[in-house]
């Protein structure tokens, strides 16, 4: 299944970096919507880490959903994703890169905003924002996982791309709870061992989101 993941993976970042689209957008769109967030719920009060935890996470799903789209813009709008079908790769072994290519973005996305987080809400870096980790990644993960399969759904309907955010929130709301208490309460200060549930949860849905994908990517791509 490996074989020919790290040749996908690297012909779409050697894409970005020409290009440098996807970066722009995304943490453009995930800065704007932070700073959306900051002026209508403020930046100070009892309630910081959680306004902070929920602004992260919005960040992260329409990070998420524009990602996954910009990881298959390429094939799609020059058809080479045809090209993909008919050579030896495995279908799964497309949809690990894309996944990849995905949560690649989404990361990126990830890091702008948290540096901004710690400006806008006075955090410290430290031991807070490095137990953040994990919780951010997993919810990536799962995040990136959904969206790359939906994002193969909706690209051959006409505005294929204002649909995926519908179809991915919903199916992403349980994950989406666990990711924003699991993020409030470290940036509150309480230890890793307190949010050892919520990781889980996570986790269980990372495992749900990815081998759904695995198993449906070929069946649904190769529909085109």
């Amino acid at each position: 299944m490996l074989e020919g993941f790290g040749p996908l993976v690297r012909k779409d970042l050697r894409l970005e970096l020409r290009s440098g689209e996807s970066t722009v957008a995304l943490v453009s769109l995930s800065l704007l919507i932070l700073v959306v967030m900051v002026l209508a719920f403020g930046p100070g009060g009892a309630r910081r880490a959680e306004v902070a935890a929920g602004a992260l996470w919005v960040a992260l799903i329409f990070a998420g959903t524009l990602g996954a789209n910009q990881a298959l813009l390429a094939e799609r709008e020059s058809g080479c994703i045809r090209g993909l079908l008919l050579s030896p790769l495995e279908p799964a072994t497309i949809y690990a890169a894309k996944l990849a290519v995905a949560m690649i973005f989404m990361t990126e996305a990830g890091v702008a905003v948290l540096a901004v987080l710690v400006l806008f809400f006075n955090l410290e870096f430290g031991a807070a924002l490095a137990r953040l980790v994990p919780v951010f990644l997993l919810g990536a993960l799962g995040l990136a996982a959904l969206c790359t399969l939906l994002a193969t759904v909706c690209g051959r309907v006409r505005a294929g791309a204002m649909l995926l955010p519908v179809l991915v929130v919903p199916l992403f709301t349980p994950a989406l709870i666990a990711g924003c208490k699991a993020s409030a309460a470290l940036l509150a200060g309480q230890p890793i061992g307190a949010v050892t549930t919520w990781l889980k949860l996570l986790a269980a849905f990372d495992v749900l989101f990815v081998t759904a994908g695995y198993l449906l990517f070929e069946h649904v791509i190769l529909e085109d």
